[in-house]
């Protein structure tokens, strides 16, 4: 028994031919219409209200994973994930704004005469799934590692509806990338392929997905389903096979179903593809040598470790001592999922051994270099001071996570390409031939130019990090040596050693001019030693840095105090009382002063306002 999605027609497939063929990329551009139009009116809902609804957006789930929020795209996602474990990977060829943004860029490639053909990459196939377990695993992972708790709540609202989207420039930069460079480079659905950590937990949910597409007996191998599949699934091979399309990669698109002249396809409940028995001999493939094979076994989880590094160190500082176990647990569970759900399609061979070794080693380097890479930034003021209204289009903001991952794919093929003009006789970039018959031609003359620009800009981009990194690194030692420093003054301090204590939060503020306590101290110190001077000027250096900080009020009241004037310490405690309206010390100043003018109402109103002090 068959059910066909979209409108119900004749469900049964053997009847199938009587019935008008149904259109399906038609109907699919309609609904991907409407889910664009449905955005937009949301996004314009926001903007007209000012609160709304939070995004609808499966990447929002990152906010439950790193905080316990749950919002509406994490809800969203977590049903979405639920329904493809019943319906198969739907979400992707129907309501996904990047697939419809590759889909038109396909069309539109085919209007000018271009075919993309799909390219394999091998090891690079692992990057959505470990994006994915980076994104929506990770962090909860490592409070778990660490022991750390996070009390959940729920936000389904909110007021900054873009503040986890780029700006226009990344915006665009990204529909390009993700669209026509991913489209034309790797074939269509470049992007879902080696970038998207969304397909990458869909394609696992299919896999046990009971409906998916299937077979009668009617299917006479033409391979029209093929050619009308714009997921790269060899759908005529997976029917003569299994009865059914098994490989993860297929969107429920419905193309095939309606390609193939006899009705022979249709969509129907049954085993799912992790479950479905071969009904063919899998074919034979030259058996690499033994060293090869251990190369190769070795490189998946290599890569994955190497590749949730990379990550990590966008966020922090890695340390293997303090990270190392939690990043090779992450690896080896991710390599294991990965073998468990590397699904049972048949697939032309990946690249040699070498290549995907080159392709591995520069897809982590220009991941490491790319992501948060602010291209346009040195240009950014001299921009704006010409055009303010660029201020709006966000050029100087860094390369997002999910463009970073589609670029390091496009960049690391290119440099293949490159690596093997100088090697081969004949090169080609899909259709366009860069090398033939030994001699480069005008095209890969260009490409080749291309190449090495984008290489020198990446490894600018990776100069650019190694120096934030290494910037970072001395902040934080720096902060330790201060932190040293501001605990033994504080341990002097105690012991009324005065200038070893100045000399100690001296010291602290000189490894970290922003710390807030080692120069409320030295404020002190000044204080009761008699330099009013010295304690003002600092004082005011330290309410630069710190301006909602009650006690730097309260020291400024006492000062004012000190010099006569009871008008300004009145003013200075009622500011600080601004930031902690039941500080005590502060309550009980501002009551002296009511009573030294008579006010015993206000000096009890004040008293009574105070929190108890003490511990």
């Amino acid at each position: 028994m068959s059910v066909d999605c979209l409108p119900p027609v004749d469900s049964s497939p053997t009847g199938a031919s009587a019935r008008a063929r149904p259109n399906y990329s038609r109907r699919r551009a309609w609904v991907l219409l409407a889910v664009h139009l449905a955005i937009l009116a949301h996004v314009a809902q926001w903007m007209w209200g000012g609160s709304t609804l939070s995004p609808v957006e499966p990447s929002e789930a990152t906010d439950l994973a790193e905080h316990g929020r749950l919002n509406a795209g994490a809800i969203f996602f977590l049903v979405t994930i639920a329904s493809t474990l019943v319906f198969g990977r739907w979400f992707c060829g129907w309501a996904c704004h990047l697939v419809a943004l590759q889909d038109g860029c396909r069309w539109l490639l085919m209007r000018v005469g271009l075919r993309p053909r799909a390219i394999q990459l091998g090891v690079l196939g692992l990057v959505p799934l470990v994006a994915c377990i980076y994104m929506f695993l990770g962090p909860w992972l490592y409070r778990l590692w660490q022991g750390i708790a996070v009390e959940p709540r729920v936000a389904l609202f909110t007021e900054e509806f873009w503040a986890t989207f780029p700006g226009v420039t990344m915006s665009v930069v990204t529909f390009v990338v993700c669209g026509f460079g991913a489209v034309y480079f790797l074939g269509s659905k470049g992007f879902c392929t080696y970038a998207c950590p969304y397909g990458a937990i869909f394609g696992i949910a299919d896999q046990l997905a009971p409906q998916r597409i299937r077979v009668t007996d009617a299917c006479q191998g033409c391979g029209k389903c093929t050619v009308a599949c714009s997921s790269n699934v060899r759908v005529h091979q997976e029917v003569r096979d299994f009865k059914a399309v098994v490989d993860p990669g297929c969107m429920k698109c419905l193309d095939c179903v309606a390609a193939c002249p006899n009705d022979a396809l249709y969509v129907g409940f049954g085993a799912p593809a992790l479950w479905t028995s071969r009904r063919t001999e899998p074919p034979t493939r030259e058996r690499a040598n033994a060293s090869q094979r251990w190369v190769r076994a070795a490189l998946e989880p290599t890569f994955v470790a190497a590749l949730f590094v990379v990550l990590l160190s966008h966020q922090q500082q890695f340390q293997l001592g303090e990270h190392g176990g939690f990043v090779a647990a992450m690896a080896l569970g991710t390599a294991s999922v990965a073998w468990l759900f590397r699904g049972r399609a048949t697939r032309n061979a990946g690249p040699a051994l070498g290549d995907e070794l080159l392709l591995a080693g520069a897809y982590l380097f220009a991941l490491f270099a790319l992501r948060g890479y602010r291209p346009l930034a040195p240009l950014v003021p001299w921009i704006e001071a010409r055009a303010p209204w660029a201020a709006s289009l966000g050029l100087g903001e860094g390369i997002p996570l999910l463009l970073s991952l589609g670029l390091a794919g496009l960049w690391a093929y290119s440099l293949l390409l490159a690596v093997r003009l100088l090697r081969r006789s004949d090169v080609s970039l899909q259709s366009l031939a860069l090398r033939a018959a030994g001699r480069m031609t005008p095209a890969g003359r260009v490409f080749a130019a291309a190449v090495v620009c984008v290489l020198g800009l990446t490894v600018h981009a990776a100069a650019v990090r190694g120096a934030e990194r290494d910037a970072a690194d001395a902040s934080a030692r720096a902060r330790a040596e201060a932190e040293l420093e501001y605990a033994r003054g504080l341990t002097q301090l105690e012991s009324d050693q005065l200038e070893a204590a100045e000399r100690a939060f001296r010291a602290a503020l000189e490894r970290d001019p922003a710390h807030v306590g080692a120069r409320k101290r030295l404020v002190g110190v000044y204080f009761a030693s008699g330099r009013d001077a010295e304690c003002a000027r600092e004082l005011e250096q330290a309410l630069s840095v710190a301006p909602g900080d009650p006690d730097l009020w309260f020291l400024r009241g006492l000062l004012a105090i000190r010099g006569g004037d009871a008008a300004a310490a009145e003013s200075a405690w009622t500011r600080a009382l601004d930031f902690d309206a039941s500080h005590p010390a502060i309550r009980e100043a501002l009551a002296a002063l009511c009573e030294e003018r008579g006010d015993a109402a206000g000096a009890r109103a004040h008293r009574a306002a105070a929190r108890p002090s003490g511990p």
